[in-house]
């Protein structure tokens, strides 16, 4: 039995030279995106798999393989098991392999965090807003936001398909020194309560954080955004998101 790593860049292909009759992927993740690969034997076999799928030839052996990304979407990063008709394992049938997202989506630079803060104006309320542009070709899942505010102040989430007009700032990638996020985190401040269907709403006490209680993630596709707003004129908003964004 050998297990062997697999990092396949979009249009990649990996060679493996190891006699045996029995493959099995192990893991493999894509960030989010698919992570599906082909594997094709010497012997002329075909196989796509999805992680925990694997195959053995019947009466007949392979000395080398050819790995490729069939999802073409996002670099995979996993673990090939191979071996011959020697080799049983019983736990296979009962055992349930866990992948990491998170660190992969980090390792592939698809997970991020930023905030977004405005100051408190006279009669006017603030209004944060995490939003995706129409063109960004992502679709975004928001797993945590937390709430902040110098007063204490009623607060609102809401739902958005308009940009508010001041771009506060990009975001900041969890794997550190990677790209920016396509997200833009924007601020306004205006008199009345902003337009958009009201998803939850609670109260913060004068400099403390809340958290929003979030059973799963929120998904954001292009063209529309997710907004945070105090309801107390003249008193400030700051909030923080974190995400990780596919392929739309």
């Amino acid at each position: 039995m050998m297990n062997f790593p697999l990092n396949l860049a979009v249009g990649f292909a990996q060679p493996v030279n190891q006699v045996g009759n029995y493959v099995y992927y192990k893991a493999g993740s894509a960030g989010g995106a698919d992570p599906s690969i082909k594997v094709k034997t010497d012997q002329g076999d075909e196989y796509v798999l999805m992680p925990g799928q694997g195959f053995r030839l019947d009466k007949k052996t392979f000395t080398n393989l050819q790995v490729t990304n069939y999802g073409g979407q996002a670099t995979i990063i996993g673990a090939l098991l191979i071996a011959d008709g020697g080799f049983f394992d019983n736990r296979m049938s009962g055992s349930v392999e866990v992948i990491d997202g998170g660190r992969t989506r980090a390792l592939n630079n698809g997970s991020f965090m930023g905030v977004a803060a405005i100051g408190p104006g006279a009669g006017n309320i603030g209004i944060v807003q995490l939003w995706n542009p129409a063109a960004s070709g992502k679709n975004v899942f928001v797993d945590s936001v937390k709430i902040n505010s110098a007063a204490a102040n009623g607060i609102y989430m809401l739902d958005s398909n308009a940009a508010l007009p001041t771009l506060y700032s990009t975001a900041a990638p969890k794997r550190l020194g990677g790209s920016v996020s396509v997200m833009e985190l924007r601020v306004n401040q205006q008199a009345a309560q902003p337009a958009g269907r009201n998803m939850w709403s609670g109260s913060v006490a004068a400099g403390s954080v809340i958290p929003i209680d979030l059973k799963g993630s929120i998904l954001i596709p292009p063209g529309y955004g997710l907004m945070v707003n105090g309801n107390t004129a003249a008193v400030n908003i700051n909030a923080s998101f974190e995400w990780y964004e596919e392929t739309a």
